[in-house]
């Protein structure tokens, strides 16, 4: 993905090459125009004051300006014509590439990466880069250019009459165009700082609606729209030097304007009273005068809003087009699963803080094992399940399946190969037969409903308005914590993927529906590499091993019955110490070291 906003135009541009063709015909004809028009009108003038002692001789004089000046009309409404029509076919197609591409680049980021932003942002952020890119395009082509034809072509048209307008022109042009160039860079800058704030505003509203039910409960609304108030008058300030910089803009334009048009008048009276300027001379340089100032003053206008849009771009495709942080070797090779064999083979792994976690940390699970994985909070359980699935990367060392380097193998293919229950499931806002076919997009109606019937959410699906076809709502609102955690469950059983991971995969249950799902999830379980995540020790009571980890190391690894034989162990302690069944967030005093 290009980094720089001109690459990125291009990049999107140049399978329309023939559209830039169309633009430079446009642009020729009417920059013509601009110029011929008014001298035709000239001609006429002319020719009827010549010819006005013998009328017979007018009409052979004067027919053809005469012809050609309202023929001028229709050749310029086709001119644009065709150019909105070129318009019409490559801009749809263009701002349709740029959603796609824009979210597949986004889509690669680092599970840190989405971390470190808004979601509300990142979406407004792409389409900044939607609604910009034609403005981009377009102002260049149907200002900048063919302005900057038609002035030059203006002037060699008033050389005729005089050098001296010609010489004012061009000095006017290139001073007006130096100063509006120089404003607007300035214009840039606000308009990029102006949508860094617009980005935080935005981040902070999307943030307050998304917790709404945390704002109220804590009744902390009022604090919430003080959060967005602040944010609001950073925004009006930018908002303001922006809108006050282009005030002062348009004004010193204005004064340009009136010093042009003030000097083509003198110029033109001094000259039909010295008669070295005929009526059809005063005729055409006022004419020509006009279009050049009303163009030049558009250009003006047309600058600066170029100007924010390109700084609006500028900074969207900035946050968007940041290097991935887990790069996919371009000889990537499918991961090829045949036991599920997992090992960690010295691996280091530390934190975009400089927080270091693991330390040559080596472990091998043996395909088909149940691996329990308890510790507290910070230990490295979360971490090592996530460096599994390559949201993360290790700093040195490898992470293998199957003797194949998760590195060396493409993302899809080692993702495919692994069912994930999140403790926190994340729903997207579609219906609940969506969701559970999320997990394997191709699956039938009737493996959907059979999956909700061995996750024990049919019941209750059945019970929904719409049934499978009601929304769940925006991250899953509409459903309680029990709920999204058995369409997570339904969906990981419809995957039915050889490496299962689970995060405390039923914490969300009572106690009755929770002894159902695990019958489930032990069907499920059978002849799969599964790793289990645990805040509650009873559900690790089955699993073939258990690793307990603290600070980034494992510190005691075995089965259930031996690890609660170890004197003074520390799985021993906490099966002990444990109320309610849930692990300390932290060692007691009596046990930190």
């Amino acid at each position: 993905m290009p980094k720089n906003l001109r690459s990125f135009v291009w990049y999107f541009l140049k399978s329309h090459r023939w559209a830039l063709v169309v633009f430079a015909i446009v642009t020729i004809v009417w920059s013509i125009e601009l110029s011929l028009s008014p001298y035709l009108l000239k001609m006429v003038i002319d020719g009827v004051i010549r010819t006005a002692a013998s009328p017979d001789q007018m009409l052979a004089v004067i027919i053809l300006p005469a012809i050609l000046y309202p023929c001028m009309s229709i050749v310029i409404n086709l001119n644009f014509r065709m150019f909105d029509y070129t318009c019409l076919k490559i801009f749809p197609k263009i701002r349709a590439d740029i959603v796609t591409s824009m979210f597949e680049y986004l889509s690669k980021h680092s599970h840190r990466y989405f971390a470190q932003h808004f979601s509300g942002n990142l979406s407004k952020k792409i389409f900044d880069l939607y609604s910009g890119i034609e403005p981009i395009i377009q102002i260049p082509n149907t200002n900048f250019i063919p302005v900057t034809i038609a002035t030059i072509l203006a002037s060699v048209v008033m050389y005729s009459v005089h050098p001296i307008f010609c010489a004012v022109l061009s000095l006017w042009t290139v001073f007006f165009v130096s100063i509006s160039y120089t404003l607007s860079k300035r214009s840039e800058a606000l308009s990029y700082a102006l949508s860094e704030t617009d980005n935080q505003l935005g981040g902070n509203v999307v943030d307050s609606i998304s917790n709404m039910i945390s704002a109220k409960i804590f009744s902390n609304t009022r604090y919430e729209k003080t959060l967005i108030s602040d944010a609001a008058i950073k925004l009006i300030d930018k908002d303001r030097k922006l809108q006050m910089h282009m005030l002062k803009t348009f004004f010193v334009q204005g004064l340009m304007v009136t010093t042009l048009s003030a000097s083509m008048m003198v110029g033109l009276v001094y000259g039909r009273l010295h008669n070295w300027v005929s009526v059809g001379d005063f005729a055409l340089v006022l004419n020509l005068s006009g279009y050049i100032i009303m163009n030049v003053w558009n250009v003006g206008k047309e600058m600066i809003r170029f100007s924010k849009e390109v700084g609006k771009c500028k900074q969207a495709l900035n946050i968007i087009s940041e290097p991935h942080e887990i790069q996919e070797l371009p000889n990537a090779v499918p991961l090829i699963l045949k036991q599920g064999n997992i090992k960690f083979e010295k691996v280091d792994f530390t934190y975009a803080d400089n927080r270091s976690l693991f330390n040559e940390l080596s472990v091998e699970i043996i395909a088909g094992q149940k691996v329990g994985l308890v510790g507290y909070s910070g230990g490295g359980k979360s971490t090592f399940v996530k460096l599994l699935l390559r949201l993360h990367d290790v700093n040195s060392g490898r992470i293998l399946i199957d003797d194949q380097d998760i590195k060396t193998v493409s993302k899809d293919s080692l993702r495919n190969q692994i069912g994930f229950i999140p403790q926190d499931t994340e729903l997207f806002h579609r219906s609940v037969f969506d969701n559970i076919r999320y997990g394997r997009l191709e699956a039938s109606e009737k493996e959907i409903i059979a999956a909700s019937k061995k996750a024990h959410c049919h019941e209750f699906i059945e019970q929904l308005p719409e049934g499978y076809q009601s929304l769940v709502g925006e991250r899953g609102i509409k459903l309680s914590g029990g709920q999204k955690q058995r369409i997570a469950i339904a969906r990981a059983i419809l995957k039915n993927a050889p490496i299962l991971l689970l995060d405390e995969a039923t914490s969300a249950l009572d106690s009755v529906t929770e002894r159902y799902i695990q019958e489930s999830l032990h069907a499920m379980m059978e002849n799969k590499t599964t790793i289990v995540i645990a805040h509650r020790l009873s559900t690790l009571s089955e699993m073939d091993r258990i690793l307990f980890f603290k600070n980034g190391k494992i510190i005691e690894d075995g089965s259930f019955e031996t690890l609660l034989k170890i004197p003074d162990g520390h799985f021993k302690c906490l099966w002990e110490m444990q109320a309610g069944g849930f692990i300390p967030d932290m060692p007691f005093p009596e046990r930190a070291e």
